[in-house]
């Protein structure tokens, strides 16, 4: 209350307060600062907040600490960001549960310099139906994946959803390889998604490609994946299938430019 008072935009919380109800009471361009320490949950985590684009929301790691955000779970997700638009989540660890982040019905969403790691499937998703506009992935730590094991998986198969004019840049993704993952690719962005950038990125050590890209099925502009490194992947190294602006990447490996459901 006191920071509120000092600050009408910022409240700050600690692994003993209820996050999802700290989020849901965040007006635009409010701010929610989590301090150091283990925030585990062992049941669904939903977080829901709109801001604008003049007034977006940011949740964010305490200047100097770390917030842990463990799921005890494999049968949820560690969080999911559901019906949310123009938030910022920055500086947080990710670890347990099934997905580590998982978006659903949002747009505008921004994930900044977090770590997600050893998570029970994907590290990052966007695949629950309709358009992502939009989103910002930016120099986040991805690493040692277990199930499916993808470290961004973006949009669905045959077109069922997409991302759209979004930016994923400067990730460090590897160990997505190991014994416990059935699949493993670095970024996965799937069919039908549209003007959406991937660079400067540095991927290595997947058991699928490190950066697979599918057709945009004439819904949009061409994927642009560009000064990307990529190495050390058990499958083609990079793989596109059609409507992509492939340049400046330094690739120790093979590039595989081949068809792929409807590319």
């Amino acid at each position: 209350a006191s920071l509120l008072a000092q600050a009408a935009h910022a409240a700050e919380i600690g692994p003993a307060d209820d996050i999802e109800t700290a989020v849901a009471a965040l007006s635009p361009g409010d701010e929610l600062i989590l301090r150091g320490g283990t925030y585990l949950f062992n049941e669904n985590i939903t977080l829901r907040a709109n801001g604008t684009a003049d007034q977006p929301i940011v949740i964010r790691a305490k200047d100097g600490e770390q917030p842990i955000l463990t799921q005890a779970t494999n049968q949820q997700n560690v969080v999911e960001i559901n019906g949310s638009s123009y938030l910022a989540i920055r500086g947080l660890e990710f670890t347990g549960g099934s997905h580590g982040i998982r978006l659903m019905n949002s747009n505008h969403i921004t994930i900044e310099g977090c770590e997600i790691h050893e998570t029970g499937d994907v590290a990052i998703s966007a695949n629950s139906g309709g358009t992502y506009e939009g989103l910002q992935i930016l120099r986040n730590h991805i690493h040692h994946t277990n199930g499916t094991g993808e470290g961004m998986y973006l949009g669905c198969n045959n077109d069922g959803c997409r991302i759209a004019n979004s930016l994923i840049e400067g990730n460090y993704i590897h160990h997505t390889n190991r014994s416990t993952v059935s699949l493993g690719d670095g970024i996965e962005i799937k069919e039908g998604s549209y003007g959406n950038v991937v660079r400067d990125n540095v991927i290595h050590d997947t058991k699928y490609p490190g950066i697979l890209v599918y057709s945009t099925v004439g819904n949009g502009p061409a994927n642009v994946i560009e000064r990307n490194v990529v190495w050390n992947v058990w499958d083609n190294t990079i793989q596109m299938a059609a409507d992509v602006v492939f340049r400046n990447n330094i690739i120790l490996g093979n590039v595989a430019l081949q068809s792929h459901q409807s590319g």
